[in-house]
């Protein structure tokens, strides 16, 4: 048994020090993916809207329409990436992503932030869900075993919340300066990312198509998936752990201005929040290796449940701590739900699968946002009970249908 594992370990390093290509590869994506992980201007989003006349029901709808892009390009993107290139996906979606801030940061309107979401939806979903691909990819190039791809995306993880903490931190600062040069800056990190992206050797498996009819052959990806109890699963189950920590976030903010943080405090408040993601990646890269898959979704689900349920009961200066176990449930999530996806997939359909796993998260986010926007103009408070009354069931469903795999 020693002899074997030896083997094993010898054969991973051998990979490691024989394929320099690969392993490059494998950190310029994990760089690229954490440095456009986060937004700069997050913190001060909702007070910028609130300065251009927007209310709570109306970022909802602007976020509701983004999502919309996003969900009908998502699929379709993805199966080109797959086709063509995986790499210049990520290039020419990240250079879109700085234009689109750049344009974002002369809104002035209603219409002019739907139309800058649009914009940005567009560009997310030419490079959405590549960058698991790609990691998988030179994981399996490195290494054929699971526990190093795992190890991998909990890596990803962590420093994607490590890039948003830093992003966060500045974004406090140049906002309480001006809104829009905070939100013209956080086009930075996306250039930064297609920079990277363009050294990056892509030599994936690329998806070969079956039906002369593009639409028909993503139809039969999609069929494949979902025939595949396993898998489908997995789709739902990366879905509802994804989206259950998505829709209140932007209710965040105006909580913590309704219990008297002020607003100078509130994006240390972010910052706390991305430090709480790393401690949710770094929980997952320690402890859910060994774990099942409805143990690695229940745990998320349990923290989920906690967090609202406290917040919904009552809302003041001391209970607004719980919100902080979001944090912990979203670096979780971000850390192990996508592997479990993944796992499950064939290596010429990582990216359509991965897509077609945010295309359902988004499909799910879209009514709960709309719902949540409209909650929280009656009271913040609200908001949190639609997260619970949605997510808990569909989780308990979920959960019950892994448990009996």
């Amino acid at each position: 048994m020693n002899f074997k594992l030896h083997q094993i370990q010898r054969k991973d390093k051998s990979a490691k020090a024989g394929d320099p290509t690969a392993t490059r590869s494998l950190n310029l994506t994990i760089f690229e993916s954490a440095i456009t992980a986060g937004l700069i201007s997050m913190s001060i989003m909702t007070p910028f809207y609130y300065s251009i006349g927007l209310d709570n029901a109306e970022i909802a709808c602007a976020q509701a329409l983004f999502t919309a892009v996003v969900l009908m390009l998502n699929l379709p993107m993805g199966w080109l990436a797959d086709r063509l290139s995986r790499k210049w996906a990520n290039v020419i979606g990240d250079f879109g992503q700085t234009i689109g801030f750049l344009i974002y940061a002369m809104a002035d309107s209603f219409t002019d932030v739907v139309l800058c979401e649009c914009l940005l939806g567009v560009s997310i979903s030419i490079s959405q869900g590549v960058d698991f691909a790609l990691l998988r990819h030179f994981s399996k190039r490195i290494s054929p075993h699971e526990d190093f791809f795992r190890k991998q995306s909990s890596k990803l993880a962590f420093w994607q919340n490590f890039c948003a903490l830093g992003l966060v931190m500045l974004g406090g600062p140049l906002g309480v300066i001006d809104f829009r040069l905070a939100i013209a800056l956080s086009g930075v990190p996306s250039f930064l990312g297609g920079v990277a992206s363009i050294f990056v050797v892509d030599d994936s498996t690329k998806l070969k198509q079956i039906a002369e009819n593009p639409l028909k052959d993503m139809c039969g990806i999609v069929k494949l998936a979902f025939t595949k109890p396993s898998l489908r699963n997995r789709l739902f189950v990366y879905a509802i752990g994804r989206e259950m920590t998505h829709s209140v976030i932007w209710v965040l903010t105006p909580m913590l201005l309704s219990v008297g943080v002020p607003l100078i405090i509130v994006s240390l408040v972010w910052v706390i929040d991305c430090l709480m993601r790393i401690i949710g990646t770094q929980l997952a890269l320690r402890y859910a290796g060994g774990m099942s898959a409805s143990r690695i979704f229940g745990t998320p689900l349990l923290l989920m449940t906690v967090s609202m349920s406290i917040l919904t009961i009552r809302l003041n200066i001391w209970t607004i701590g719980f919100y902080l176990l979001m944090g912990i449930t979203c670096g979780w999530t971000g850390a192990t739900l996508m592997p479990l996806v993944q796992e499950e997939t064939p290596p010429d359909k990582q990216t359509t699968v991965a897509s077609l796993a945010k295309v359902m998260g988004q499909m799910l986010y879209i009514p709960v946002a709309l719902l949540t926007g409209w909650a929280a103009d009656f009271h913040l408070r609200y908001a949190t009970l639609v997260t619970l009354v949605v997510f808990v069931p569909l989780g308990l469903v979920v959960l019950g249908r892994i448990k009996r795999e």
